[in-house]
């Protein structure tokens, strides 16, 4: 009996240590450095959470961990036309009027009223200064006016249809 409850500590141990795991530890930070002088290193990384680690036989300080290599990501703004629209009522009713008070839309600009589910319901040319649009057949309920000049989605506006 003694015998059975060795081989059974003895496998939960083995078991217990092969099933281990290891993680390497890795940060991402919004920026830091890495400098060398003379034989010593200067390693540093701004937005980890902080980790310490003090040692004083040979000088070793750790907050934190450092990343082996940086990968940076370039974000470029989108350039949109600039309308300078009024869109009223809001909420509406029967009918809504989009009052064009900037430039003119070029010849290849379209209107569409589209539903939560991203369906058209409406599509028409807007190339005037002053648009009317029918709701009456509509449901009540939020719905988006999304204009796109040369077939890229360039003005979207959120759109209440009540009663």
């Amino acid at each position: 009996m003694r015998f059975i409850y060795t081989i059974f500590t003895l496998l939960l141990i083995i078991s217990h240590l092969t099933n281990g795991q290891s993680i390497s530890p890795q940060v991402i930070g919004a920026a830091g450095n890495y400098f060398t002088a003379g034989g010593s290193s200067l390693s540093f990384t701004i937005g980890e959470s902080i980790t310490t680690t003090l040692t004083n036989s040979n000088y070793k300080i750790t907050q934190g961990f450092q990343q082996p290599s940086y990968t940076t990501t370039n974000v470029t703004e989108v350039e949109l036309p600039a309308y300078d629209l009024s869109i009223y009522p809001n909420p509406a009713t029967n009918t809504i009027t989009i009052l064009n008070n900037g430039n003119s839309f070029s010849n290849n600009t379209q209107l569409f009223l589209i539903d939560l589910l991203g369906k058209k319901l409406i599509e028409q040319p807007l190339n005037s200064k002053q648009t009317l649009i029918d709701l009456q057949l509509l449901a009540a309920g939020n719905y988006f006016i999304v204009i796109e000049e040369n077939g890229r989605n360039s003005f979207t506006h959120k759109l209440t249809k009540v009663k």
